[in-house]
């Protein structure tokens, strides 16, 4: 077996085997001894050849043959002889067995040392991977690197190009009214002199000493903007000049103003410029909602006044979106959310309504609730009417235009489920009326919850107006679903049953395998009632003054059961599905007569 070079020798091949040829110089064959027994019996047995040998460091091992001896003329002699012979045996197959521990310790070694250099060689291979991986990342580092600074460079050698153009351009006007001075100061000396020689003095000081005051204008003053003095596109802007400086023309610059742009930015929005010869201009072409940075010189002859201070006008703002779903109404009121899709601030809103006549159009007569502050508004309407509702946002520069109009109607309550309080299992309809809990269960990974949305028990909340009064709706259950439905507090528990705590008040339909149960749960405890007839239809009647809340079975108009509670507070509808199956809600349903008695 072939073996590592250790130290810088090299362990030869190690071979054991018994060679039957001729070893000795006189090619004499070593016959076996017949060793007798040392306690002198008879019995003799064959001795293998022995061998002496020798382990160089740079040879192979090698054997002599042991030199003959001739046999003892007497026993003692022979048995001495046979003893040493057996010694010799003994101590070579000690030596045999240390060679062949020694040989299986270095085979050990080698093996370990094939292994380190396998895992040595797996090291080097990760290395050699990660750091090519990382030079493929450093480089596409590097190109982007390259390409943001391009980008960069580009933007701002564009921004100093339209700079220096502008000074350029700026210096060129400067140039031109210098050029016009220095004509003016000419024609101004050759008359002086043509006076000078007249030798009146009193007419040359009469005609110098005007000429003599004139001089470039004092810098004009802008006006703060004046309310209602824009649109959506357009801006009026007045300025005023505190001398009696001759001007032949105004120059009115103007630029939006981006709430986003560095201050050292040198991409500066485009600054434009309107000439005009009156103390007020109107500037079009604008953006809605944008404020805008004017200023303004004055020029005559004799040069350009230093520029106003600068000054913020706005144009008036995009018209709101109310949020149809998130509107409710009441027999006496109704609540308009919207929201104000501008990017700057608004100063208040103005909510408009007029009452639609029998044949669908507008009658006319237009009320308005202005300086409202927030994205919504509660306004106060008349029982069993349709009204027309739309919304204005007003800034400084004036009210936007209308926005879209909707239809409120007072007959009934009006209201939609709250699809971000629903339990993940359940699905609103797209119309916002009904609920769907269907037959596939979901993991609990596979729910996402938050701090609004039900946890435990499969429900969903109505959005319900506000207001002090009655308050009817109608729901309609699958003969064969389970079902919770009633009025709950918004911050009722979510981690709880509906009717399991002081916070909600429920209906609770159970089937049993013999019949249909029903209970009436507030706090967990429900009296012990007994409904003959299963209600497909269902009519929930809220009165907060009386602090009732009451079932009715609508196909019978029958009285089914009335909680008795004084609310200290809204409620809002709630439902609920303790099985597979799909609840409606049927609303700005006029109460029937029997509700309220």
């Amino acid at each position: 077996m072939d073996l590592y070079e250790i130290r810088g020798g090299k362990l030869d091949v190690i071979t054991e085997e018994a060679e039957n040829q001729d070893l000795s110089r006189e090619s004499n064959t070593m016959e076996p001894y017949k060793v007798a027994s040392a306690r002198g019996g008879r019995a003799t047995r064959d001795i293998s050849t022995l061998q002496r040998f020798s382990v160089g460091t740079n040879e192979s091992l090698r054997f002599e043959r042991c030199e003959d001896s001739p046999p003892s003329p007497t026993g003692a002699e022979d048995g001495l002889d046979d003893d040493d012979d057996d010694d010799d045996v003994f101590r070579e197959g000690e030596t045999e067995s240390e060679i062949v521990m020694t040989r299986n310790h270095l085979q050990g070694k080698v093996a370990e040392m094939e292994n380190f250099a396998g895992h040595l060689e797996e090291i080097f291979l990760t290395v050699e991977e990660n750091f090519g991986r990382r030079e493929q990342h450093l480089e596409q580092h590097y190109n982007d690197v390259l390409q943001t600074l391009s980008q960069r460079y580009d933007e701002r050698a564009a921004g100093l190009e339209e700079e220096k153009k502008s000074k350029l351009e700026a210096l060129y006007r400067q140039l031109l009214a210098c050029g016009q001075a220095l004509d003016a100061s000419k024609e101004l000396i050759e008359t002086a002199q043509e006076i000078y020689r007249s030798r009146d003095k009193r007419l040359f000081l009469k005609t110098v000493m005007p000429t003599i005051k004139r001089s470039a204008p004092s810098a004009p003053v802008i006006n703060p903007q004046m309310p209602n003095s824009a649109t959506q596109t357009s801006l009026r802007v007045c300025w005023s000049l505190f001398s009696d400086d001759t001007v032949e023309y105004y120059e009115l610059y103007y630029r939006p103003v981006l709430e986003d742009m560095p201050a050292d930015s040198t991409c500066a929005p485009h600054e434009s410029k309107v000439k005009v010869k009156e103390t007020h201009c109107t500037v079009t072409d604008l953006l809605p909602n944008a404020q805008y940075e004017l200023w303004v010189t004055a020029t005559n002859t004799t040069g350009i006044s230093p520029a106003s201070e600068k000054a913020l006008y706005m144009t008036v703002p995009s018209p709101p979106v109310i949020k149809q779903r998130e509107c409710t109404s009441c027999p006496e009121a109704a609540l308009i959310r919207w929201e104000s899709g501008n990017t700057n601030p608004v100063d208040s809103y103005n909510v408009e309504l007029s009452e639609m006549g029998t044949d669908g159009t507008e009658s006319g007569v237009t009320e308005s609730i202005v300086a409202v502050p927030t994205c919504q508004c509660l306004i106060q309407l008349q029982t069993g009417r349709r009204y027309l509702i739309s919304v204005r946002a007003v800034n400084i520069g004036g009210p936007s235009d209308r926005s879209d109009v909707i239809i409120v109607s007072t007959t009934g309550t009006f209201f939609h489920l709250l699809e971000e309080t629903a339990h993940p299992c359940l699905s609103i309809s797209e119309d916002g009326f009904t609920m769907f809990y269907g037959d596939e269960e979901l993991s609990i990974s596979a729910m996402a919850f938050d701090d609004n949305t039900f946890t435990r028990c499969v429900a969903v909340l109505g959005d319900l107006i506000p207001v002090r009064g009655r308050h009817y709706w109608e729901v309609e259950v699958d003969d064969g679903t389970e079902f919770r439905i009633g009025v709950a507090y918004v911050d009722t528990e979510r981690s709880s049953y509906l009717g399991a705590n002081n916070t909600s008040w429920c209906m609770r339909h159970i089937l049993t395998p013999t019949r249909h149960k029903y209970e009436f749960l507030h706090n967990g405890w429900s009296p012990d009632l007994r409904i003959t007839v299963n209600p497909v239809r269902i009519g929930v009647a809220l009165d907060y003054e009386r602090g009732t809340l009451s079932f009715f079975n609508v196909d019978l108009e029958q009285h089914l059961h009335t909680f008795h509670c004084h609310f200290q507070s809204y409620v809002h509808p709630c439902f609920g599905l303790d099985n597979p199956g799909a609840l409606t809600v049927h609303n700005s349903i006029e109460a029937p007569e029997y509700t309220f008695t």
